[in-house]
């Protein structure tokens, strides 16, 4: 809206801190004309205390309140938020129940965040030369100095409305640096370039004269060389960084000396972090089966109609085929496309795969990359539609939804049942498939969702016709699905069969895989060498002092470990009850199925991938490639060797124990098992090959499992949706799980029983709780959980809006300020 200069204006704006609403500001009258909705401003929250904070609507209309502060500054000129991107963040916080100062947490890079109380330290790159800094800089840059490091709420001196606009500039500018965990640690990439002066432009005159010059005589040799190696490497650019001729043994001092005399001069740049990937093939190359092209066809056919697909198909069939082809029509035609994955970990060999199509028009992110990473692809993700900076195609987990799209035409949810999806801690408690189901919607944008063993909930709406249902029932090359055996552990173990934790049947398959040079995957999804130590003599097991749990033994670091709080303690000799030396460990996780491949099968190289073995940026990268170049031959690891990869000399899937799969306390387990053991059976005979699946049991007449083996996802989902009909679950209801946590468990009971009083009066029948959920106790916190089962035909806003209502009234009573309350809005 065009205002006048002396307008009086009003901005609300939201914090990113854990609060629940935006707040009012004053706009002083002489930042009226460079206001606008997206952008930080600085504002001072509190007595003293400086925050950035996001304006999301700007009003000349005055609020109902007595006093009102000035926002101090506005930091950025261009919006780092997209008015999309502010209604987008306010459903989240609305449909998930969630504080919106919590959803922009987590929604923005932390070098977006800036906070009062951060530490500030002069930046190593920072040369000490304060003679390009204005008074108030130096005022700050020299205090620091003083006191070595200095927290901004701390500073000595007057913080007028633009010290944190200072502060900003002065970390861009490689002056300061901050806190790792809370200040702007963006500053964009820059390199020292070289380029030719004007005067000595290519093919002018005064270039062929200095040659002649460097010719005519021996002294010139080592600065003709540089002159005639910068000309070489250019190929069409106009400028080089200075390390590409310092690389091809060109001297620093020949080019100071070039410098020196007006040939070079010398610029920094900005450059970016990312990878650089060429395009070396053409989606327009790849040539579709008959099945791949009806499903393409068909999904091209009924764009607007069907404005969401589930592709179901089984493994191997060529599903990443068919998104390649579609996200290249959608880069023709100059849009963005989102590529959603359960786990960034899969990334390496997809996004190798989608690079040789797209380039540098495709970046990947992820909570792995560096802070600056991150924030360059936020800055590019947003560019105009005409800047060859322009990022097309992300490829991410689940956060990527909250990037800064302007023209999202596009979004691929791939291996949509995965529950990696959902975001457990922090809050908000949100689900990546459903946001970017809601996201593709505001953008009117085409929603592929794709799995080999789609979730009951989307498959039922494919059912009932909500969803475009599209079916890909044979792998690509036609090779035929893996066969599955089950062997029962305990007939081997009373045949006196067992090779340590494998049957005589893996073990034999395992040999023979070996023996004619394949390769072997061995899956058991818990991580550490045992579940759990136990002492023959008195039963004592290592419990957490912080959880109501066992701890877990790590053979490698010597340690009980707790994979709740993340307690940790050295592995004990003798029971710390009777002092005996008869402990034993009980169960088998990947340390131990690690372990025991290398005794019984000394001669082959064996790896494991799971968390603890994956924690740095590159380290499941390198796993990858070693078992993709046959460096590795068995392969042991959790859950995440079952999504997604796809290797071309995999004989043999071993799984070592289904069975905790099936009694886990959760209505989807069965759903669970079925999806996990499928999943990771597909990674067996991925090319002209027929591979192998030995599943270990206890139960071989399960019916999960027969399905498995005859590969029916049909009959799993009809008995599946049949039982959650009779018990109303998911899909025929909407699910709210409320968590209460106290420090004292009576307290906790107490107030849990009053809240669930107050919630019964508005929902009825439809609660259930409050009850002990299988840990009580996490992290020192007592719980008590509360479930709603919601019907589909009651309006979903209002339920939100009342839980929401009842909430705050609860924690405003200073007897309850204590209590935690978490809402988690379908509960994985």
């Amino acid at each position: 809206m065009m205002l006048a200069h002396n307008t009086i204006l009003y901005a609300e704006v939201i914090l990113t801190l854990h609060l629940p609403y935006s707040y009012c500001y004053r706009v002083p009258q002489s930042l009226n004309e460079h206001i606008r909705v997206g952008q930080r401003v600085a504002v001072q929250f509190g007595k003293k205390k400086i925050y950035s904070a996001i304006v999301v609507s700007i009003s000349d209309k005055a609020p109902k309140i007595a006093s009102i502060k000035n926002i101090l500054d506005i930091i950025d000129l261009e919006p780092c938020l997209t008015q999309k991107q502010i209604d987008f963040f306010q459903w989240i916080a609305k449909y998930y129940i969630a504080y919106i100062g919590d959803v922009l947490t987590a929604a923005l890079p932390a070098s977006l965040r800036l906070k009062s109380e951060t530490l500030l330290d002069i930046s190593p790159l920072f040369s000490g030369d304060m003679s390009a800094l204005t008074d108030k800089e130096q005022a700050i840059v020299l205090q620091v100095y003083r006191k070595g490091k200095l927290r901004i709420e701390d500073y000595e001196g007057e913080q007028d409305k633009d010290f944190l606009k200072i502060v900003d500039k002065l970390i861009k500018r490689d002056v300061l640096i901050t806190d790792e965990e809370l200040y702007n640690k963006y500053a964009p990439k820059r390199e020292i370039c070289i380029s030719l002066t004007e005067e000595y432009a290519l093919g002018g005159e005064r270039l062929q004269q200095l040659f002649k010059t460097f010719d005519s005589s021996a002294r010139y040799a080592k600065q003709s060389n540089v002159l005639l190696t910068f000309i070489s490497l250019l190929q069409g650019r106009n400028l080089l960084r200075r390390k590409e001729l310092t690389d091809k043994n060109c001297s620093l001092s020949s080019i100071q000396t070039l410098v020196k005399n007006g040939v070079f001069k010398v610029e920094e740049v900005e450059v970016s972090r990312l990878k650089q990937n060429l395009q070396r093939l053409q989606a327009s190359d790849i040539v579709l089966n008959q099945e791949q092209q009806h499903a393409y066809d068909d999904i091209i056919s009924q764009w607007n109609e069907k404005p969401v697909s589930l592709l179901y198909g089984v493994t191997g069939s060529g599903k990443t085929e068919i998104y390649i082809k579609i996200i290249d029509k959608i880069v023709q035609e100059g849009g963005q496309a989102l590529y959603l994955i359960p786990e960034i970990a899969i990334s390496l060999q997809l996004i190798s795969r989608l690079e040789q199509y797209f380039g540098t028009k495709i970046a990947v992110y992820n909570s792995k990359f560096s802070t600056t990473e991150r924030t360059e692809i936020y800055n590019r993700v947003k560019l105009g539609k005409d800047d060859p900076q322009r990022l097309q195609i992300i490829l991410g987990s689940r956060s990527a939804v909250f990037l800064p799209f302007t023209d999202l035409r596009l979004v691929v949810v791939d291996e949509e049942h995965d529950v990696s999806f959902k975001q457990s801690e922090p809050v908000p408690h949100y689900n990546g498939k459903y946001c970017a189901l809601y996201l593709a919607k505001m953008f009117q944008a085409k929603t592929i969702l794709g799995s080999a063993t789609p979730s009951i909930e989307s498959y039922n709406n494919a059912v009932q016709g909500k969803y475009q249902l599209l079916k890909l029932q044979h792998r690509y090359s036609n090779t035929l699905l893996p066969e599955i055996f089950v062997s029962d552990i305990g007939l081997t173990q009373k045949e006196d069969g067992m090779y340590g934790i494998f049957t005589k049947m893996l073990y034999d398959e395992i040999q023979n895989c070996l023996n004619n040079g394949q390769q072997v995957i061995i899956f058991q999804n818990r991580r550490g060498y045992a579940p759990h130590v136990s002492c023959n003599i008195c039963g004592f097991i290592p419990k957490c002092p912080n959880c109501d749990v066992s701890l877990v033994m790590h053979k490698m670091t010597q340690t009980y470990n707790c994979h709740y709080c993340g307690y940790s303690t050295p592995v004990f000799g003798e029971c710390p009850e009777c002092h005996s030396h008869s402990l034993r460990t009980v169960g088998a996780a990947t340390e131990r199925v690690e372990e025991e491949l290398s005794i019984y099968f000394p001669q082959a190289k064996i790896g494991r991938m799971d968390l603890d073995s994956t924690r740095t940026k590159d380290a499941y990268n390198k796993i990858i490639d070693d078992f993709s170049n046959k460096k590795i031959d068995i392969l042991a690891g959790t859950q995440i060797v079952s999504k997604g990869l796809d290797f071309d000399n995999v004989g043999l899937v071993g799984i070592v124990d289904m069975d905790f799969m099936l009694h886990f306390p959760d209505f989807r387990s069965y759903e669970r098992a079925f999806q996990l053991l499928t999943q990771v059976s597909g990674r067996a005979g991925r090319r002209d090959k027929r591979g192998k699946v030995i599943i270990q049991t206890r139960e071989p007449y399960n019916q999960i499992l027969q399905d498995v083996i005859n590969n029916d996802y049909e009959n799993m989902f009809r008995s599946e949706l049949q039982v959650r009909k009779k018990l109303n679950f998911p899909p025929f209801c909407n699910m709210i799980k409320i968590n209460l946590q106290h420090k004292d468990r009576y307290v906790l009971k107490d107030k849990a029983l009053e809240y669930a009083v107050k919630l019964k009066e508005i929902f009825g029948f439809r609660m259930f709780g409050p009850q002990e959920p299988a840990i009580a106790r996490m992290k020192n916190l007592y719980n008590q959980e509360i479930w709603l089962k919601i019907e589909k035909k009651i309006a979903y806003n209002l339920a939100h809006e009342k839980i929401r209502e009842l909430n705050e009234e609860f924690i405003s009573d200073k007897k309850n300020k204590n209590i935690r309350i978490s809402i988690d809005v379908d509960p994985m």
